[in-house]
């Protein structure tokens, strides 16, 4: 199955993500020269971010599908080790992340330039607030 998601209709396949080795060669030239040209470049993340670390998506809810259970030390992903790879080569300056899980962190990713608007797990100053919680 190449549904993005086990909920997607049967015809979106995401093929269109698909390029030839030529055009996906431009599209990296060209982020590239963009990401130096920038000067406060920002990168949003959510949970699909995390999910391939094992880390379950809380959009799912207590149900769950698989996932490891909160609190639980995940590895960080190839798409965390990258950005903090861009944050030390100065190319991307600060994480706005929606994941309470440290794995940027564990990448490499410096502290004071994340934002984890929902908490973290990983540092008492920041509290991950319940959904029953308020702020």
């Amino acid at each position: 199955d190449k549904r993005p998601r086990q909920s997607s209709p049967s015809w979106l396949t995401a093929s269109e993500y698909r390029d030839a080795p030529s055009v996906f060669q431009a599209k990296v030239k060209t982020l590239a020269a963009m990401l130096r040209a920038s000067r406060r470049t920002l990168a949003y993340t959510g949970a699909g971010l995390s999910v391939a670390a094992g880390i379950g998506m809380a959009a799912v809810g207590s149900s769950g599908q698989g996932g490891m259970a909160v609190g639980t030390a995940g590895e960080p992903t190839l798409a965390h080790c990258v950005l903090a790879e861009l944050n030390r080569q100065g190319l991307l300056h600060a994480w706005v992340q929606q994941n309470h899980d440290g794995l940027p962190q564990k990448a490499g990713y410096k502290q004071e330039d994340i934002n984890e608007v929902h908490g973290s797990w990983f540092d008492p100053s920041n509290p991950v607030v319940k959904y029953s919680g308020t702020l």
